[in-house]
């Protein structure tokens, strides 16, 4: 049986140029993908969804759940060689809460508390109880000798975090030109990677189909991201392996029932009539090719405090549906196509960001509702449009949204009722307690088992309350040469993940 050998060379198709290779800094995907694995976090996830120690080692919490206290790994080196300690990990945080760092999620760690502890120890200090903390941990730390003495701006604009971007993970820049990024083996990492290089190709995101084309042509091995036609087209080649997991993603289209919305969503009858109107297999079928999973509920199907309770509660039923309308005073008149009430037709517009799949999801969920008598005008606009003018603030009467919502179940910045309304959130204002009380017992709590009882009854609640139709959660699809061999992922994850096990991939073998 050959076993892995090292040396040799992947190279995965990449969508998108990266920008600032740090991991305080980073702006698009592909500069994430990349520091993932240039880079490492005080913590990461396990394939079975818990937060474990990476250069910390573990850590303990106070009894007020306020005082986490970090034991950080010793013998750990930066790919320059030299050691990697506790002052690297006080440097990086500091950074978060300099005054001219501006990146989000800068306010957050401005309420953190951030100490030197014991021999190699950090202790954060946080203001409320938040059950996700060593779960933020996961950013990567720099390097204090690189940086010491900048400004943000100038760690921005400086080469470490660019064309000689270093760090403790398992691959350092090498060379950066239009075309590609160049990783090599980082000599000191542990464990060491099989492979000596890890080359980025980089395609324009104008055209993702060159990413494609670039695997099957065979300048590149690995290419991620795929949607199902393109799946579909690779299915047939017998050189290619493609790996499907499951992600943290949730799409569902979102009612403003207390606003521009208010007279088709105010009434709850009519909002679950909609949500029991849609047959969300048939969505995942048609549009995903069956490459998702139904999701009635805000938690990611795959998620560890998914409810597969709350989720089935209110099933796809078009004649309850359309008797809970009737019984609303919203009737199908002899002869007309659309319901009505008091003269006015159940008509609404439904903004939704452009490109597949959610496009395709939006009409397909429009075309169901007019077999009731609703009409859905399907809006696409560009994605940045849909945030800044139409979900914050909310200036729309119904929006389909799909967010990755992380490994992590808290969704308070999403559902609590008390934030304020310029920030993405689809809460609403009426009958909110127990929701708003689940979400602050989820975060507060520092055991799982009382998570899962504040996010399973958070689940229920949603569903009785229909603050939106809960579609699907989609899957990554990654397609892979046969050449490269020991790829493997977590059976759900965030996209950047695919690279977690990197350290195991390896092209050459030894008898």
């Amino acid at each position: 049986m050959p076993k892995p050998a090292r040396g040799g060379t992947a190279v995965e198709a990449l969508v998108g140029q990266a920008g600032v290779l740090n991991p305080l800094f980073e702006g698009d995907d592909s500069a994430r993908d990349v520091d993932s694995v240039i880079y490492q976090g005080l913590t990461t996830v396990d394939a079975g969804q818990n937060v474990v120690g990476l250069l910390a080692t573990d850590w303990a919490i106070s009894n007020d759940h306020l005082t986490y206290t970090f034991n950080i790994r010793t013998g750990v080196r930066w790919a320059d060689g030299q050691a990697f300690t506790v002052d690297d990990v006080l440097f990086t945080y500091r950074v978060l809460q300099d005054l001219e760092y501006q990146q989000p999620g800068a306010a957050f760690w401005r309420q953190v508390g951030i100490a030197a502890g014991g021999l190699n120890q950090v202790v954060f200090t946080l203001k409320a109880p938040s059950a996700g903390f060593p779960l933020a941990l996961r950013m990567g730390i720099i390097a204090k000798h690189l940086f010491d003495g900048m400004a943000p701006a100038q760690i921005v604009a400086s080469d470490f975090s660019g064309i000689r971007a270093i760090g403790t993970g398992p691959f350092k820049v090498a060379g950066i030109n239009q075309l590609a990024i160049t990783l090599d083996r980082n000599p000191y990492a542990d464990p060491q990677p099989y492979l000596d290089h890890l080359i980025l190709r980089t395609y324009p995101v104008s055209d993702p189909q060159t990413a494609i084309r670039a695997v099957l042509a065979g300048a590149a091995d690995l290419v991620g991201g795929l949607e199902p036609p393109e799946v579909l087209a690779l299915q047939g080649r017998t050189d290619l392996n493609i790996q499907e997991v499951r992600t943290f993603t949730n799409a569902f289209v979102t009612f403003n029932s207390e606003g521009v919305g208010k007279q088709f969503f105010s009434d709850v009858k009519v909002r679950l009539a909609l949500t029991q109107a849609v047959d969300r297999q048939r969505l995942v079928n048609e549009v995903l090719a069956g490459r998702g999973d139904t999701d009635p509920t805000p938690i990611p199907t795959g998620d560890w405090a998914y409810s597969a309770s709350a989720a089935s509660s209110h099933p796809y039923d078009p004649i309850a549906a359309a008797k809970a309308l009737d019984a609303a005073g919203w009737v199908l008149l002899p002869g007309a196509k659309l319901r009505s009430k008091a003269g006015q037709s159940f008509r609404f517009d439904l903004v939704v960001a452009g490109p597949f799949p959610t496009n395709e999801v939006a009409a397909g969920v429009a075309r169901q509702l007019l077999e009731i008598g609703i009409e859905a005008d399907v809006k696409p606009v560009s994605a940045s449009d849909l945030v800044q003018k139409y979900l914050l603030g909310r200036n729309y009467l119904a929006a389909l949204v799909a967010i990755d919502v992380g490994s992590d179940p808290d969704q308070y910045t999403l559902w609590h009722s008390g934030l304020d309304p310029s920030t993405l959130n689809f809460a609403f204002t009426r009958g909110w307690g127990l929701i708003d009380k689940d979400l602050e017992d989820g975060r507060a709590a520092a055991d799982q088992a009382s998570r899962l009882g504040a996010y399973r009854d958070f689940q229920a609640q949603m569903v009785d309350a229909a603050p939106a139709i809960f579609l699907y959660s989609s899957h990554y699809d990654y397609a892979i040469s046969q050449r490269v061999h020991g790829v493997r992922m977590n059976s759900v994850i965030e996209p950047v993940d695919r690279f977690q096990y990197v350290t195991q991939w390896y092209v050459n073998t030894s008898a």
